[in-house]
């Protein structure tokens, strides 16, 4: 009989005369409030109108996902594979997004006031109409982003990539910071950029104003504007 159990927890377990026992698998646990799904792979997840608040998604895999509409207040997305997901309409006030992958994919007419995008990877998607006030937002790729019509009021996007970027119509501060930001065809018509401190004529030049940009003083607009876009490829 004792023969019999040594091979049979031999079998169950890659170390002979040990039994394996399953530990707790969180990627299995309900979506909840505070859920811990770290590391888990839940991709193409349809979710919409859903409580995450205080939830746990490092490093987890919701890519393709349908999360729109939920509450992410607080929530951790360190490192998180965002791309192509759809957050649109949901309040992730204070959530940290440090590192998250999410190209592709649509913030829209959300809530990220105080929410951390340091070192984010956020190209091609869509933030217009969103309330980003306070939110850092430095040292992130946020090329060919739409901030159209959004709240930036004491955003941080110092020394981010906002390449081809969207910022026409949206609503800053003298707290508004684009230090060492790379501005190559960045769309700021209409923008009052006059109470910036830190912006150099260097980003002026590569971006894209018009007779209604306001820049501070000692910057000038270049030849260059208003830019030709359907030349632009």
């Amino acid at each position: 009989m004792v023969a019999i159990i040594f091979l049979a927890t031999s079998i169950l377990s890659p170390y002979p005369g040990f039994i394996t026992r399953s530990a707790h698998a969180a990627c299995t646990d309900t979506a909840a409030p505070s859920v811990n799904w770290e590391n888990c792979r839940k991709r193409n997840l349809i979710m919409d109108n859903f409580n995450f608040s205080g939830s746990n998604f490092t490093r987890a895999d919701l890519s393709a996902s349908d999360l729109r509409n939920s509450n992410f207040q607080k929530a951790m997305f360190f490192k998180t594979n965002l791309a192509r997901a759809s957050l649109a309409g949901s309040d992730a006030e204070g959530a940290n997004f440090e590192g998250v992958v999410a190209s592709r994919s649509d913030f829209s007419n959300g809530n990220y006031k105080n929410a951390n995008f340091l070192k984010a990877e956020i190209g091609r998607s869509n933030f217009s109409s969103s309330n980003l006030e306070n939110a850092d937002m430095s040292k992130a790729d946020f090329s060919r982003v739409n901030f159209f019509n959004s709240n930036l009021k004491g955003v941080n996007l110092n020394f981010s990539n906002i390449s081809r970027a969207n910022l026409t119509g949206v609503n800053i501060d003298e707290n508004f910071s684009l230090e060492g930001a790379y501005m190559f065809l960045t769309r700021i018509e209409g923008l009052d950029l006059s109470a910036s401190k830190t912006l150099k004529q260097w980003q002026i030049d590569m971006a894209c104003g018009n007779e209604k940009t306001i820049l501070p003083e000692g910057i000038l607009a270049p030849d260059t504007w208003p830019c030709d876009f359907e030349t632009d490829n």
